[in-house]
């Protein structure tokens, strides 16, 4: 597979409901350009069960996520890799300031971390429970799930659950004046 001649853009528009902020790049969605399209990830039908999309979206159909108010990024943008833990800390950690620099731009309703390490490299510490934060990134606030990957250590009923949580805190935000 040759990685160096494709690519991974974000996608992304200003005063989405939610953007979804994953690690970096996999082989397979580095490959197809698209976000989450190795076979074996539960991101679109984790989506699809909570609510957060009308019908379950093919990876190949990533663009049209802006219609449901959705966007999608990586903590590290130009980095594929089998798996998060073979891209260094450091470039996490030094991706930070731009992904806040990125959300102050775009102005979410919600930013949602797919993969609890993700807080851990924005905030240095490690994250204290799963779903809403109190810290904002941004000024926007902090919603995290474990990763939808399916070599995550979470059982899918579980991982549903909070997307389930997350789709309920979205619709109490859009129903708010307040952002």
């Amino acid at each position: 597979m040759n990685i160096e001649a494709n690519h991974l853009s974000d996608i992304l528009a200003e005063n989405l409901d939610l953007v979804i902020v994953g690690f970096n790049p996999s082989l397979v969605s580095w490959a197809t350009g698209h976000h989450y399209a190795n076979p074996v990830n539960n991101f679109y039908r984790l989506l699809f069960k909570a609510g957060l999309t009308p019908r379950l979206i093919k990876p190949q159909e990533d663009v049209q996520l802006p219609e449901y108010g959705i966007g999608l990024t990586n903590f590290v943008l130009d980095t594929p890799s089998a798996n998060e833990t073979a891209v260094p800390a450091k470039v996490y950690r030094a991706s930070a300031s731009a992904l806040e620099d990125k959300i102050v731009r775009l102005q979410p309703r919600l930013v949602n971390f797919n993969g609890l390490k993700l807080y851990t490299y924005f905030f240095g510490r490690k994250l204290p429970k799963l779903g809403l934060q109190s810290e904002t990134i941004g000024g926007r606030p902090l919603f995290v799930t474990p990763s939808s990957s399916g070599a995550a250590n979470m059982y899918f009923e579980q991982r549903q659950q909070l997307y389930t949580e997350l789709k309920i805190y979205l619709d109490t935000l859009k129903g708010s004046k307040e952002l």
